[in-house]
């Protein structure tokens, strides 16, 4: 017998699952909105039948004697504590209905795993703590065993902000805020002041916003009243208070069809208070003997702060997990599952690779080829080069390859790239294949050795945590990846976490003399990452991307000869 581990995300939203094999390395991470392709898929439960049969019955076919024990990431239904709903940054019945969603789906939770393992399921399900599997998400892929690890997210069992040591692997809960101060109710409540929906996850569009904004001195005051900062505790200002912030800021609120850029001041002010408090919370943790930080939970994802952490701390080193919020911690809770049952060992960690989801199914690509009447062409596997060269003849190419990412960004296996050089890209892309509005960026893929030369304080940002500053000279270079700020949020590849996208980053600079490609999720604005080869084509179809590369099949809009 033979034990895997099944890690589920039980939030109510952006529900994910996970499976960690009896050595305690990952078989398979990937969250629910991908396979449904329903962004954030509220309400729906993370063993999905569909989603988690084909991942139990290949480990049936390589192992038959495999068992499971299911995990999820909550020790309790937190409809069933007595809470009182504040309605003054989170409108009260947005919180009900998100407790009730993982009221629902906590309740429910194993229902297909019982079915789909048919009896191989041991014991009970194990619930761990949501920023217990937080913190042991983001330790897995950490490249040190030595730091602290600290939690900012939304919420937890009792509080939005933990902070663990880490040491020789393993952590140890240093203390837990309380209470409802959060920083992640703080972004929403700013996106619905800049006249975006946090329901659809676009906390994005305020970060892209804020870069055409200025900052004003009154509106960051009145956001800073909000919380105080204790010990790195977050705590709610007094509801008199809260109530007066509120009654300032709402007449500020942009309507649907108002122009975005009315809310670009309020977006950057947000931000930068957003920051003053995050600053706050880092002073107070720092200490002189603690070179290496790990910050994880969904307000992990806010690049655009990231970025500062290293110039503005003594922290030598800042690790970010892919996937920091909530669908993360599907693996937390697998990971923290085998380490109970596995006691003595030492916790899983180093694991850099982030490419953990589901492989293309090959029967559909060779449906696709025999039937579409597209010019289909089969590259050798370490072809780079031609499409470098595609890429620098200005195409918009959407890539397909290999398993695919753990996370929000992504990474190179499910991407659309095109050519950072060509003043009109930016524009290209949004318009015509994104469909979304023109003033959001795109990332720069860049050689992890180049990144010194090309961006200020230079940092590895292997999964696009870091936006950084791009030296002023190279920006003229690069404008398609150019943001109005002037940064840029990077990915940096090596040739041993990306092999096949450093090769065409490294084929596309000796070509141009730029190590540098635009990157950008596979997707049209409003959907998850393509999950299938068909939601691939209907991109291609439906869009003005010219080519897709699946696997090493290129398919080009151009019908056959």
């Amino acid at each position: 017998m033979t034990v895997y581990y099944i890690g589920l995300s039980a939030s109510g939203h952006d529900p994910a699952l996970a499976v960690v094999g009896p050595d305690g390395r990952v078989v398979f991470a990937e969250s629910t909105e991908r396979f449904l392709q329903d962004k954030r898929a509220w309400g729906i439960s993370p063993d999905h039948f569909g989603h988690l049969s084909p991942v139990v019955q290949e480990i049936i076919n390589n192992d038959p004697k495999a068992e499971f024990r299911i995990a999820t990431t909550w020790k309790s239904i937190k409809a069933d504590l007595p809470v009182n709903i504040s309605d003054v940054l989170l409108p009260a019945h947005i919180g009900e209905w998100i407790r009730s969603l993982q009221a629902q789906v906590r309740r429910n939770l194993g229902i297909h795993c019982r079915f789909v393992c048919n009896g191989r399921i041991a014991g009970d399900v194990m619930s761990f703590d949501h920023h217990l599997c937080h913190a042991a998400n983001a330790v897995y892929s950490s490249p040190f065993q030595d730091g602290l690890c600290l939690v900012l997210d939304g919420e937890g069992e009792v509080g939005s902000a933990s902070l663990f040591s880490l040491t020789n692997g393993k952590l140890k809960r240093i203390w837990r805020s309380w209470g409802p101060g959060s920083m992640g109710t703080f972004y929403t409540w700013l996106t619905q002041l800049c006249g975006f929906s946090p329901v659809s996850g676009e906390e994005w569009k305020v970060m892209g916003l804020a870069a055409f904004g200025k900052p004003e001195d009154d509106l960051v005051e009145q956001m800073s009243r909000l919380f105080n900062i204790k010990e790195g505790r977050i705590l709610l200002a007094d509801p008199e208070v809260l109530q007066e912030v509120n009654n300032a800021m709402q007449p500020l609120t942009r309507q649907p069809d108002a122009p975005i850029m009315q809310s670009a001041n309020l977006a950057a002010s947000g931000q930068l208070a957003y920051g003053k408090y995050v600053d706050q919370i880092l002073s107070d943790i720092t200490d002189s003997g603690v070179d290496n930080l790990i910050l994880t939970g969904g307000c992990a994802l806010n690049s655009s702060y990231n970025g500062s952490i290293l110039s503005h701390h003594s922290f030598k080193q800042l690790h970010i997990p892919s996937a920091p919020a909530d669908d993360g911690n599907a693996l937390g809770a697998a990971l923290l599952a085998w380490s109970q049952e596995n006691e003595g060992q030492p916790f899983p960690c180093k694991q850099t690779d982030p490419f953990l989801g589901s492989k293309i199914n090959l029967n559909h690509l060779a449906a696709l080829q025999a039937h579409t009447g597209l010019r289909c062409t089969t590259l050798a596997t370490d072809d780079t080069d031609l499409i470098a060269e595609l890429l620098a003849q200005g195409i918009i190419l959407g890539v397909m390859r290999g398993r695919a990412e753990f996370g929000p960004r992504a990474l190179g296996n499910r991407s659309i790239l095109a050519d950072p050089r060509i003043e009109g890209m930016k524009d290209r892309v949004n318009k015509i294949v994104k469909g979304r509005e023109g003033y959001r960026p795109f990332a720069p893929i860049i050689l992890q050795e180049c990144v010194e030369e090309w961006f200020e304080n230079p940092q590895p940002s292997p999964y696009m945590s870091f936006t950084l500053k791009w030296k002023k000279e190279k920006q003229p270079l690069v404008p398609a990846v150019v943001h109005a700020d002037g940064t840029g949020r990077l990915q940096t590849v090596d040739h041993s976490t990306f092999p096949w996208l450093y090769d065409l980053v490294k084929s596309f600079k000796e070509l141009t003399n730029i190590p540098v490609l635009l990157n950008t999720s596979f997707n049209v604005m409003g959907k998850p990452i393509v999950h299938s080869v068909h939601d691939a084509l209907s991109v291609l179809m439906s869009t003005g991307l010219d080519a897709i590369l699946i696997e090493t099949t290129l398919i080009e809009k151009s019908p056959k000869k």
